[in-house]
C-alpha cells in the first residue's frame, strides 16, 4: 500500500482550502501541486517529508490546482507532468488561461499567481484509462469533464483512493466549520458533471480526496452527496431565476444549507470574503450560466 500525505497549499497563509497530495511508493507522485503563489509551502512540505517527486499529475489546469507544476519541473530534474490532453497546452504556456481567469473574477488570478511556462518535452498527455505504476501501487486516469473540459480524476490502486480535483464538489474547513458545495464555475456542464460522478462511482473507491480539501472515508457516500447537492443547487437557481443577482441566489441556497449561511455571515473577515467570492460566488455563477444556456434541466 502506498502512503498518501496532504500538504496544505492554501494561499495567503489560510488553511484548509487547497490540498496537494503526495503519494509515496517506490516512486513519489505529487497530485495537484497547487497555486504558483503557494509553491514555497509545497516545497517546504516535500522537504519535511524527505521526498523528491518523480511524477506530477494535475486533475485540471486551473490556477489553484496546476499553478505550481512548472516550479517543480524547474527545481527537480526527473519529474514529468501528466495532464488531460486538452490541458497540456496550458501547462506549457499558461498565458491564455491566466488571462481568461480574469473574466470569471480577478480575485482568482491575483490570489493564485501566474504559472511559469513548462518545458514541452516534460508534459505528457494522459488519455482516459492510462495506468502509471508507482511500484506496488498505480494511478489510473479517469476523464471526468463537467467542471472543466480538461478535467480528469485519479484512482490510486489497489488502495482505492479517488483524487477528484473539482469533479465532485468540495469539503473545506472554515474556522472549524465543514463547508460542502458543488464546484461549478462557468462554463459549467451539469450533465457531464453528473455523468463524471457516475464514472467515479463505477470504480467503487474507498477514500475520497478532493483537492478542496483532504482525505475522507466512505467515498461512495461523498460521491452521492456531490450528485445530490449539485442537482439541488441547480434546482434552487432555476426556481429563483438564473438572472437574479448573486446576493439573492446566495440567500436562497443558505436557507437550505446552514454552513453556507454561516459563511455568508463571515464575509467581513478576510477568509470569509475569500471563501464567498472565490468559491461560492463562482459556483453560483456557473449554475446560473448553465441554466441560461439551456443546459439544465
Amino acid at each position: 500500500m502506498a502512503e498518501v500525505k496532504v500538504i496544505d497549499v492554501s494561499p495567503k497563509g489560510f488553511s484548509g482550502y487547497i490540498s496537494s497530495f503526495v503519494v509515496i511508493d517506490e516512486k513519489v507522485a505529487v497530485i495537484d501541486p497547487g497555486p504558483e503563489t503557494s509553491y514555497a509551502r509545497l516545497k517546504d512540505g516535500l522537504d519535511e517529508l524527505g521526498v523528491r517527486p518523480d511524477l506530477i499529475f494535475v486533475t485540471h489546469v486551473h490556477l489553484d490546482h496546476a499553478g505550481a507544476a512548472a516550479h517543480l519541473l524547474k527545481d527537480f530534474e526527473s519529474p514529468v507532468v501528466y495532464a488531460h490532453p486538452r490541458g497540456v497546452p496550458h501547462i506549457v504556456d499558461p498565458s491564455k488561461l491566466y488571462a481568461a481567469s480574469y473574466e470569471v473574477t480577478p480575485l482568482l488570478p491575483e490570489t493564485y499567481g501566474r504559472p511559469l511556462n513548462a518545458e514541452p518535452s516534460r508534459v505528457r498527455e494522459a488519455p482516459d484509462g492510462l495506468k502509471v505504476s508507482l511500484g506496488q501501487s498505480s494511478i489510473r486516469v479517469i476523464h471526468t469533464p463537467g467542471h472543466a473540459s480538461h478535467h480528469m480524476s485519479l484512482l490510486l490502486e489497489p488502495d482505492g483512493v479517488i483524487f477528484t480535483g473539482d469533479s465532485a464538489g468540495i469539503i473545506f474547513n472554515f474556522k472549524g466549520l465543514e463547508v460542502v458545495m458543488p464546484t461549478t464555475p462557468p462554463p459549467f456542464k451539469p450533465k457531464m458533471y453528473l455523468e463524471a460522478i457516475g464514472r467515479m462511482e463505477a470504480v467503487k473507491p474507498r477514500l475520497f480526496a478532493p483537492t478542496h480539501f483532504g482525505v475522507h472515508d466512505d467515498a461512495m457516500k461523498w460521491l452521492s452527496t456531490a450528485r445530490q447537492q449539485a442537482v439541488s443547487w441547480l434546482e434552487i437557481v432555476r426556481t429563483i431565476g438564473p438572472e437574479r443577482d448573486l446576493g439573492t441566489l446566495e440567500r436562497a441556497i443558505a436557507q437550505r444549507e446552514p454552513a453556507i449561511a454561516r459563511l455568508l455571515d463571515e464575509q467581513g473577515d478576510e477568509q470569509g470574503s475569500f471563501a464567498v467570492r472565490g468559491f461560492l460566488d463562482t459556483t453560483i455563477m456557473g449554475l446560473a450560466d448553465a441554466i441560461k444556456r439551456g443546459e439544465w434541466p
